[in-house]
């Protein structure tokens, strides 16, 4: 028997990110953070490569967090952002590697300007395309709902904000003389690019540098030379992975409705660029990355259900045939961000993975065999792979409409009966999102597997609005939210207690982001949840409209004006419902945060207590959207599990 996992072993995890693996499959590349720091000091992460039969190491020590590991295609150089010289402003690395994996030592590209936030390399190596956001941009909720901000910025004693001040702009750059210029068009803001590392350079593009603009981008092909756009497609939603193929004449890309940009995730359109003609594949998973081979396959990662998958799409006549070559409930990439990355002749595909009973580690694909399967490349967590907690199902269950509805169930136990349990509710972020099988599953950093721990229950459902079943399902939330969705929560626990397996009268719910909103709005409008912890959440629509980095989003997923007294941004608001309400509720926020601002928090804390509500309200210095360092992120498992505890008549935690 193991012993008991703790908040403290759970931060220890190290996380594995942005998998890479060079053109001709050689060597392999990733990110590997440490285990979040205490507070006052700075993330560390180091990029490692492995480089035919040399063990991986890390090539990159530099203090700070190196991102974007960019092989070169002879796998000579390495292209990489770091954060070395001041925390959360990524400037331009090129690492000479020597064809071997063996470094040489960092050399900084003084001449490029701003926040690095993708690397492209040319295919005869003369040059990077560098996509870069301005100092004093947003990094979106997924960089942490925070801002590029300068030192001189932080030692001022006032800020002052502009409009169409700091854009996303494009640059090239010589890695041989350091030199730059941009090369993006004039007036357009880029938010992706892709490019096969020559021929056309395709881009989604706005021409309002804020970050709402993002929910309205185009996408475009570039002339760098002459530094012109020409618009190829006006999309219904949202844009994500412009992918160019090697001949030039193709363009994929994904189009669905997103909540947060970089966690797009939906179907596939192909583009002719010479005819215009398009094609929609049809696949049963929502794709979230692309990569064009050399013999013109389309490789493909995405959400699939309550896992993920991978495989490629071939050009059959005027068709495309679907050749998926792996799919799981384990997970490829971060959790939020599904990814992986495949060689140009599209042998080698490597990820980071997880799973339940797997903490992240670097991965490749072995396809030979009658199942593929995936040989780990990194050990970096192997002491916590074997202390698995509880046992991880597959939910099935009706919601009122009559729409199935799935999920995750955590079980406590080794698989022996379990009835009348205690059960906690994980409601995701997003909304477009979902929930796959992880590692540090639950809300935030793991609370999951420690409720699981504690005797209780876990459900993490995937509600109409996620990702994993198609663009009519993820969308069947806009204009509803609140709506359907929550009937889909209320009917899991509903489905759980007939069969007697959870007892009703000790539900409790949690959930980060929107997520967050969806545990502050059962908290005030169900009679199902005993217990509630809202984690950087939103408590008023309308507020959150003229306060958020992201008031676009409420526009298009209320779809309503937020500013008629009589839609559904007050109708839809926990706020305004706080007479009344007897749930407990447990605030969890940052006082940093630009997706979903403090005052969310505050507004909801003050009205619960004002009407006798029993509740809390716990705010993190200097913490964006979700809490990352060492002490906060072990606080925040503490609370939760304690909330829980006191709430639900948990038995231990």
């Amino acid at each position: 028997m193991t012993d008991p996992l703790t908040p403290e072993d759970l931060v220890s995890v190290r996380t594995i990110t942005d998998a890479q693996v060079s053109a001709d499959g050689r060597i392999r590349a990733c990110i590997v953070y440490d285990p979040p720091p205490p507070r006052g000091e700075s993330p560390r992460a180091d990029i490692w490569v492995e480089a035919g039969d040399a063990p991986i190491r890390a090539v990159t020590s530099g203090p700070g967090v190196d991102l974007l590991p960019r092989l070169s295609p002879s796998g000579r150089s390495l292209a990489f952002a770091s954060d070395r010289e001041q925390t959360g402003l990524w400037r331009l690395y090129v690492l000479a590697l020597g064809g071997s994996g063996q470094p040489e030592g960092p050399r900084r590209i003084d001449a490029l300007t701003g926040v690095v936030e993708d690397i492209v390399w040319a295919s005869d190596e003369s040059g990077l395309l560098v996509r870069t956001a301005d100092d004093g941009a947003d990094t979106g909720n997924i960089g942490g709902g925070l801002r590029f901000v300068t030192a001189e910025e932080q030692q001022a004693a006032f800020t002052v904000r502009r409009p169409a001040t700091a854009w996303r702009r494009l640059q090239w750059v010589d890695p041989a003389s350091g030199a730059a210029r941009e090369v993006g068009p004039e007036g357009l803001a880029i938010w992706d690019v892709g490019w096969a590392g020559h021929g056309p350079v395709a881009a989604v593009v706005s021409a309002d540098p804020s970050e709402n603009a993002w929910y309205d981008a185009e996408l475009a092909v570039l002339d760098l030379e002459a530094r012109t756009a020409r618009t190829v497609h006006t999309p219904r939603w949202q844009l994500q992975s412009p992918a160019v193929s090697e001949d030039g004449r193709t363009l994929a890309f994904v189009e669905a409705p997103q909540s947060d940009r970089a966690l797009l995730a939906g179907p596939v359109t192909i583009l002719d660029l010479d005819s215009g003609q398009v094609s929609r594949p049809g696949l049963d998973v929502d794709l979230t990355q692309l990569r064009w081979t050399r013999d013109g396959r389309l490789f493909w990662v995405g959400v699939a259900s309550v896992g993920t998958a991978c495989g490629f799409l071939r050009r059959d006549g005027a068709h495309w045939r679907v050749e998926e070559i792996w799919r799981d409930r384990a997970t490829l990439g971060s959790g939020y961000l599904v990814r992986a990355s495949c060689s140009l002749d599209g042998g080698t595909v490597v990820a980071a993975y997880q799973a339940h009973d797997q903490p992240h580690e670097l991965m490749e694909l072995a396809t030979a065999g009658d199942r593929p399967e995936w040989r780990a490349i990194t050990e970096v967590n192997a002491a916590l792979a074997g202390r698995s907690v509880g046992r991880e199902t597959v939910h099935r269950w009706t919601s009122r409409d009559g729409t199935e509805i799935e999920g995750l169930l955590l079980l406590p136990g080794d698989g022996s009966p379990n009835a009348g349990l205690p059960l906690v509710v994980v409601a995701h972020g997003g909304p477009t999102n979902a929930s796959t099988s992880v590692f540090l599953q639950g809300a935030h950093r793991g609370d999951a597997r420690l409720l699981v721990q504690a005797g209780c229950a876990v459900l993490l459902p995937n509600p109409r609005g996620s990702t994993g079943r198609g663009l009519e399902f993820m969308a069947a939330n806009i204009g509803d939210l609140g709506g359907g969705d929550l009937a889909d929560l209320e009917t899991g626990v509903e489905s759980l207690a007939r069969s007697g397996l959870v007892d009703p009268a000790r539900v409790g719910i949690v959930g980060l982001s929107y997520g967050g909103y969806m545990s502050a709005w059962a908290a005030v409008r169900s009679p199902v949840f005993a217990a509630s912890v809202p984690v950087s959440g939103l408590m008023n629509w309308l507020s959150f409209h003229n306060t958020s980095n992201v008031g676009r989003f409420d526009e298009i997923f209320l779809d309503g004006d937020p500013y008629n007294p009589q839609g559904p941004h007050l109708e839809r608001s926990p706020v305004m419902y706080v007479r009344g309400c007897r749930t407990p509720t447990l605030l969890l926020h940052g006082d940093a945060d630009l997706a979903c601002p403090i005052s969310q928090a505050q507004e909801f804390y003050q009205g619960l207590a004002s009407a006798g509500c029993e509740t809390e309200l716990v705010v993190y210095k200097d913490a964006g959207h979700g809490m990352t360092q060492r002490e906060q992120a072990i606080d925040v498992s503490h609370r939760i599990v304690g909330w829980f505890t006191r709430h639900l008549g948990l038995t231990c935690a």
